[in-house]
């Protein structure tokens, strides 16, 4: 076990170990790590490393490290960690980006994927709103492919250090191995929503985030299936 635990917080530390002109560096602790309404931390908490390396003014690559918990998601896999080489253009308050997502698990080669992606971002004020759409071509690790659409908002609240914000997704796709196909569409086609509210004070923040799905309480048995599907109410700092 604490060999295990090593092995994580030694690949955490790489993630931040990045060149003093980087755009951001930030880890986050949560109760539970969730993507697009379906937890990726056996429900449990997680801990999470970002950072962004500018490459040129219009590139730049995007690092994540994430502590699954020996999800059966991931199969079993302790540590996910994501590499997002990105192209971004601005047109004031215009964010337009395009990029790939290398999802990479700890000890699951076998269950690497990759997504191609595109959105966008228009702040004005205290308010923001993206939208997004991702697609994992036919891989054998997700069992077919995977179609991800999503968009949200967010505002400051006048006169507080409070933000509030909210969104949804739809996760679509065709399915060649269904036991596979449960890691990221659990049940079939769904949509997923949450709402938050974020507190924050200089660099730090604190956070409260409910989120749902449709996903079927009429999943298929499969190895990669786990019950942290539904609404949740996770915590985050």
């Amino acid at each position: 076990m604490i060999h295990r635990f090593s092995r994580i917080a030694s690949l955490l530390l790489l993630v931040p170990a990045v060149p003093a002109h980087a755009q951001t560096v930030s880890l986050e602790a949560t109760t539970d790590a969730r993507e697009r309404g379906i937890s990726w931390s056996d429900g449990r908490p997680a801990l999470e490393a970002r950072a962004s390396i500018p490459v040129s003014s219009a590139f730049d690559v995007d690092l994540r490290a994430t502590t699954l918990r020996n999800s059966a998601r991931h199969g079993g896999s302790e540590l996910g960690m994501t590499v997002s080489p990105r192209f971004r253009h601005g047109m004031g308050g215009l964010s337009l980006s395009a990029g790939l997502d290398g999802h990479v698990f700890l000890d699951e080669s076998r269950l690497n994927f990759v997504e191609a992606s595109a959105g966008l971002d228009y702040s004005i004020g205290p308010a923001r709103i993206d939208a997004g759409v991702s697609y994992a071509p036919r891989q054998k690790a997700i069992g077919g492919d995977n179609l991800y659409l999503h968009a949200g908002a967010a505002i400051g609240v006048p006169g507080t250090p409070l933000t509030v914000y909210g969104g949804g997704g739809y996760t679509t796709g065709s399915t060649r191995n269904a036991v596979r196909a449960a890691r990221l569409r659990p049940g079939g086609d769904a949509w997923d929503h949450y709402v938050g509210v974020e507190h924050s004070l200089m660099k730090f923040a604190v956070g409260l985030r409910y989120s749902d799905t449709t996903v079927s309480s009429n999943r298929i048995a499969s190895p990669f299936n786990d019950r942290h599907a539904g609404s949740r109410l996770t915590a985050y700092a």
